[in-house]
């Protein structure tokens, strides 16, 4: 008897056979499989969720501006993109679905992201902000208030070339040889968002020229009428044909601050 416990007890000892190692290996794979893509989809879509806030907070401050001081009320014709805008041309595209371009992101795979007021060389926009922007004022500090002040001052100093004195802007500007070409590129030193989304995800497809892929941060009226007297914000894919729809992740985060947008 006690031979045979003896026994028992040595070929427990002698550990796990190579079929049962394959089996947990072979579990093991499969559930990381499953779990990892799974868990990195979740740690993403928070990271975006907390960008996304970022565009409520803009909102909120362009409101404020628009409460404490007539922002729409434009002195003179301020040209941007080959096009006039005034005040009653920014009413008249602020209630359009597509809305008013603020400033342009470029998300690139390998280059740091690139932000700009404008973008001639890719798509003509005639609804965009550029020639107000750069002008300071109450959309600027807007920007500024929302913690989007290093963006403020890059589409400034874009504008007039003058990328020289971005020391203490908050902003980052170098050139960039392409297809024998110089190109500044221009981003805050400080990274406004957090997610892979809307740092040039190495895993998205590039949808654009150039190997970027490029994003509108655009405002509008409130369902687009003016008499709402709010804006909001969202983002929309400069390659996209869908006028007015947001920007919707592969996680489903959809970067708009109306509701109604997203549906």
């Amino acid at each position: 008897m006690l031979t045979e416990n003896f026994k028992k007890k040595n070929k427990w000892k002698s550990g796990f056979t190579i079929i049962e190692l394959m089996v947990v290996i072979v579990i093991i794979n499969v559930l990381s499989g499953v779990a990892v893509p799974k868990l990195t989809d979740y740690i993403e879509q928070t990271r975006q969720r907390i960008d996304l806030m970022k565009l409520y907070y803009l909102r909120d401050a362009l409101n404020r501006a628009m409460y404490e001081g007539d922002i729409l009320d434009i002195n003179e014709n301020t040209t941007c993109s080959g096009k006039t805008t005034n005040k009653d041309n920014l009413s008249k595209f602020l209630a359009s679905a597509d809305g008013v371009t603020l400033f342009i992101i470029e998300l690139h795979d390998i280059l740091p992201a690139n932000y700009q007021p404008n973008n001639e060389n890719r798509f003509k926009d005639g609804q965009n902000m550029c020639g107000i922007l750069t002008g300071g004022g109450f959309w600027a500090d807007a920007l500024k208030d929302a913690g989007f002040g290093a963006v403020a001052n890059i589409l400034i100093d874009r504008q007039n070339n003058n990328y020289q004195n971005q020391k203490n802007k908050g902003y980052t500007a170098y050139k960039v040889k392409i297809n024998n070409q110089d190109w500044w590129r221009t981003f805050p030193t400080q990274p406004l968002f957090v997610s892979r989304a809307l740092n040039g995800d190495p895993t998205a497809a590039i949808t654009g020229v150039g190997g970027q892929n490029r994003y509108k941060f655009k405002i509008r009226w409130t369902g687009g009428n003016e008499k709402t007297h709010s804006l909001e914000v969202f983002i929309q894919s400069a390659q996209g044909t869908d006028t007015g729809k947001p920007f919707t992740t592969r996680q489903g985060i959809c970067f708009s601050t109306e509701k109604g947008l997203c549906n």
